[in-house]
Order: structure tokens, then sequence, then C-alpha cells
């Protein structure tokens, strides 16, 4: 079994991208309440020898996002002593808060079964391989699966077998989950430089550690939400800002028509400064940026005065 298509992937993209946030506005015409910024500025020190893989390793996170949001440091060679931003604030996608919630351009997995909800990196499909997006639940779970070679993936690396046992040469990993009735699952993986990376057949990765945590507590059943949202508008105090990761899939043919779209829907289009946005859709740094400031409040309604 393969990926959607990506024009299934498309056709689905509206309904994932707004599905309903865990409150909204009673009226339906009012717009959407911004979600706050979540999380902490955390940095990191380059040690000798280091580089931004061993960074994310060590802070669980994944390479990408923090190559992505240190553009000028060298991944490979950084210098050591400097110091470099880690993505840990970012915007709750537009979805359920409830579940398992994975949203594909940023890479990222949102359990929210816990309270303060839990983060973890991932990686997912390329654009050959993209992962399915869609409603699901945690189906069959396994520890130690054998891996089952697909015919696709043989035709690609003939020297592989037609199954792979468990051990430390299986790219599952210890522990899967099932997304659905499908063929693809949430797994850990041998693999620690793939995770924030589209390195994947279309599954979903963690690193080894988290996917023994995330198993332990995810009974089978849980809902899965997996959303394609490359852009998501938050507000950080009284800013407006914007989170912006890479069109994977490459979706859109113009991301600032969309940006706006959806800043539209929020009801501050007309409060952002364009060329922020631009400048924050084309560095897709991954991280909130203060684009604009919340619209003030609407006047009071006038008070009648009982007369006599």
């Amino acid at each position: 079994m393969r990926p959607i298509p990506l024009l299934l992937a498309l056709l689905w993209f509206p309904l994932a991208a707004r599905g309903a946030p865990a409150t909204g506005p009673a009226d339906p015409a009012a717009p959407r309440p911004l979600p706050e910024v979540v999380g902490q500025v955390e940095r990191a020190l380059i040690r000798v020898d280091e580089t931004l893989l061993d960074v994310a390793f060590e802070h669980r996170l994944g390479f990408d996002a923090v190559r992505r949001a240190n553009p000028e440091v060298d991944p490979w060679i950084p210098l050591p002593g400097i110091v470099v931003r880690l993505p840990t604030r970012w915007v709750p996608p537009l979805a359920p808060r409830q579940g398992l919630l994975i949203n594909v351009p940023e890479m990222r997995l949102f359990d929210y079964t816990v309270d303060p909800v839990e983060l973890f990196s991932v990686a997912v499909g390329d654009r050959t391989d993209p992962t399915l997006l869609g409603e699901f639940r945690v189906g069959a779970k396994r520890e130690d699966p054998a891996w089952n070679v697909p015919d696709s993936i043989r035709e690609e690396k003939p020297e592989l077998p037609a199954v792979v046992p468990p051990g430390p040469s299986n790219p599952l990993g210890d522990r899967w989950m099932t997304i659905g009735r499908t063929s693809y699952g949430i797994h850990g993986t041998n693999i620690r430089w793939s995770i924030g990376r589209e390195a994947t057949h279309g599954c979903v990765r963690l690193y080894e550690d988290e996917m023994r945590r995330l198993y332990a507590r995810t009974p089978s059943g849980t809902p899965i939400r997996i959303v394609y949202q490359p852009w998501k508008w938050g507000r950080d105090g009284d800013a407006v800002v914007l989170e912006a990761h890479p069109d994977l899939y490459g979706l859109f043919e113009d991301p600032m028509a969309e940006a706006l779209r959806l800043a539209d829907e929020f009801g501050v289009g007309g409060v952002v400064d364009l060329q922020r946005v631009r400048r924050v859709l084309e560095e897709a740094s991954g991280v909130p940026e203060p684009v604009g400031r919340m619209p003030p409040p609407p006047p009071a309604a006038p008070t009648s005065t009982p007369t006599s």
C-alpha cells in the first residue's frame, strides 16, 4: 500500500488545516480566536566537535527544525562556543486538542492525551512517499516488530531481505503503533539522524526512547489526526505572530495568498506587515515571528439609562 496521491492530500487539506480548535467563537461569522504561543525560549552552546545533528539529538528535536532556526550556522562545522537557538516555542495547529496530532510540515507529533501536551519530533515521508493525511485511530501495537519489506522498497534496494527480524538492524525500532487499518505506523528507529527529516516511506518515526514512552501510555483506539499546516498564526502578548514551515509536498502555488487568507480568518489580515509576512514565509524558520500587533478591542456598546 502506498500513501494517498498528492491530489487527494490537497483535497483533504482544507478540512484538515481548518479543523476546529479546542474552543471557537459562538458566532460562526466572527473571527477565529488566535491561539497563544506555547513554550519557552531555549538556547544551546556548541561544544568542540559537535554538529547541529548532535544538538538536535541531545535536546530530542528535529534536525531540520534546528538547522532552519539557525540559518547562519554551518550545520556540520559550527564554531565551538557559539550559542544556537532551539525551536522550543510553537503555535498549536488548528485541530481538536485530543489524542495524537501530527502536523506533517513541521514534523511534530502533539500528544494531547497528557496535560500539559507533550511534543515529539518526527520523521515523515517525502513527496514520492508522502505521509498519510486524515483521521485515524491507533490500531494494532507491537513490541520488537519484524519488518516485512514492501516490494516497492525491495525494487529500490534489492539487497534487502523479504523480512528484517527484530534487532539493531531493524529500521522500525522496537515499538510500533499502526495508523488505523493501514500498513503504516508510528514507530521508533535505529537511525536517529533521520528524525526531523523527510526520511520515511510514509510512516512516522520518533526517537527510540520517546517512542517507548509514547507507546506505553497510548492504548489502541486513541484518535490520530494527521494534518498539513505549513503556516500557523498565533499571538504572543499583543503581538501577532506567524510560524512558517516549508511546504514539503508543494501543495500551494501561492504561499503568501494562502497565509493571508488564514490571517483574514483570524481577523488580523489588516494589521500585519506584509513585508514581514513575506520574509517569514521565505525563511520558513519554524519559529513564531512577530509580524504585527493585535487590533484594539471594539468599543463597548453604549448602555441606556432608564428614564422615569
